[in-house]
């Protein structure tokens, strides 16, 4: 599933693939860190 975040740099519309954690249930394992499109910097997922 995929999830919007925004850079903090550059404010652009990033997207995040989280993988699902198990077969029925609705929890996605995000990536930590991930680099932004359109500017390269280093972004860290919310916990919310």
């Amino acid at each position: 599933m995929d999830f919007e975040f925004e850079c903090w740099r550059c404010e652009a519309d990033c997207t995040v693939w989280g993988k699902p954690v198990g077969f029925w249930t609705e929890k996605y394992r995000l990536p930590e860190e991930w680099s932004c499109w359109n500017c390269g910097a280093i972004n860290i997922t919310p916990d919310d």
